[in-house]
């Protein structure tokens, strides 16, 4: 069977597969808990990227990145966003994902033939019935996004680096953009998928080489300039990725967490209950100072009583910035510790358990990434001892990976955050069950 004919067989499955799971409970989508939902509506009723207030005024906004609310404001009809859209749109992405993974694996190998196609369709079927992904594909959220640019991002990495033509680099530095204004994260990876070009590259001498790097770059830093100044203009402020990352980093170093993890015991979930119920009355005291999450707040807070209205979602996330500083200088110790937690959260095979699933779903899980990560660690060793590894393609992998890691000690961590590695990881995972010694060298490029 040809590489196209396995290609569309497995988008067809997955298509197939996706959608069960995508349409098997509409009512998913109904939900908006990240608010991506509430801008598209805003750039469907009025054009700006912003939230609309009871009067139907638009207020720009830069509280969540732009791609993913622009994607589902082309779906609104009359004002609705029919649910059956978004299921639609997550069971395509989910179904490309999984074509992704498979284009993915052969462009990191080096070789060709059969032995590399089974590696590939069984990174590509690994995606397919992932927990995480399939979870996260019936939720109004963008690791289904994430995770379909993510992997085409490893891919076009693969191509350009050992590559010499400016639409390679020009490609690679477009899907690095789609990638940032879906992540943030990923200008991070972004970064450092530039700093390999250099060292990869541009030590060569080549100066084909200084030309792909100032395209791809190019692209990118425009883009984020461009981004940043949109916010200048709107928000007020150079916000260069969203105003939320003073929250994201409160939540993961509060008082109340940093309790938890001092008398929590192993396996507990944190009651986040408290720490939720404070941050509501944030304007009612001053939440860098350390009574302030010792109080029992009860009652209305001053944003339930209407009393905030001259706050800027800048000046607010800044404060939250600004306690969640003050949390981490009144206790550095915990600090360095609730880091490592965050990192074993983020790669943990243990899911929490939460209200109305059966603990035989929670098993199950579990047992499926216990497997998962152990031919994960299998795998990368294979290809790493194998005689034919190139650090220059696997570049891409190993630092989405770190970048994950180092991000997520710092701030909010869970594991639905790993969601964009999942196909690099499926690749490494896939390469264990190479029934050959050699197969496990093909994956590794020569």
């Amino acid at each position: 069977m040809t590489v196209r004919r396995l290609a569309f067989g497995l988008f067809a499955i997955a298509l197939f597969v996706r959608g069960a799971v995508c349409f098997s409970n509409l009512q998913t989508y109904s939900s908006d808990p990240d608010a991506y939902r509430a801008i598209a509506d805003g750039l469907d009723q009025t054009g700006t990227f912003g939230l609309v207030d009871p009067d139907g005024v638009a207020r720009p906004t830069a509280f969540r990145p732009p791609l993913y609310p622009y994607l589902l404001s082309w779906f609104f009809r009359d004002g609705i966003l029919p649910l059956v859209s978004v299921a639609i749109l997550h069971a395509i992405l989910g179904a490309i994902t999984v074509l992704l993974t498979f284009w993915a694996t052969l462009r990191l190998s080096s070789s060709t033939g059969r032995r590399i196609t089974r590696v590939a369709i069984l990174a590509s079927l690994l995606v397919l019935v992932d927990p995480i992904l399939l979870q996260q594909s019936r939720l109004v959220m963008t690791e289904t996004l994430a995770t379909a640019l993510s992997t085409l991002l490893i891919g076009c990495w693969a191509v350009a680096i050992r590559s010499n033509t400016l639409r390679g680099a020009a490609i690679l530095g477009a899907v690095m953009v789609l990638a940032y204004f879906c992540r943030p994260t990923f200008l991070a990876w972004a970064g450092l998928l530039c700093l390999g070009w250099i060292v990869f590259k541009i030590r060569e001498r080549n100066q084909r080489a200084w030309m792909q790097f100032a395209c791809t770059f190019g692209i990118l830093a425009a883009c984020v300039g461009a981004w940043t100044i949109r916010n200048v203009q709107a928000v007020g402020h150079p916000v260069w990725a969203t105003s939320h990352g003073g929250y994201t980093l409160l939540l993961a170093n509060n008082d109340s967490f940093y309790t938890y993890l001092r008398e929590g015991q192993w396996g507990e979930r944190w009651d986040s209950v408290s720490f939720e119920r404070a941050y509501l009355h944030r304007f009612d005291a001053d939440p860098r100072l350390a009574e302030f999450w010792k109080r029992d707040w009860k009652g209305p807070s001053a944003i339930e009583r209407g009393e905030v209205t001259d706050v800027t979602e800048i000046e607010d996330d800044q404060l939250a910035y600004e306690a969640a500083m003050a949390t981490i200088r009144r206790a550095p110790e915990m600090f360095a510790w609730s880091c490592v937690v965050r990192v074993l959260r983020l790669w943990s095979p243990f899911p929490h358990a939460t209200d109305g699933r059966p603990g035989w779903i929670n098993v199950a899980v579990s047992a499926w990434y216990l497997v998962i990560l152990c031919c994960v660690c299998v795998g990368a060793i294979r290809i790493y001892r194998s005689p034919t590894f190139a650090w220059d393609r696997w570049w891409s992998v190993l630092t989405l990976l770190f970048t994950l890691s180092v991000v997520h000690a710092v701030y909010w961590s869970n594991m639905r955050m790993r969601a964009p590695a999942i196909p690099a990881l499926s690749i490494l995972a896939a390469a264990a069950f190479a029934t050959k010694k050699q197969e496990a060298i093909d994956v590794a490029n020569a």
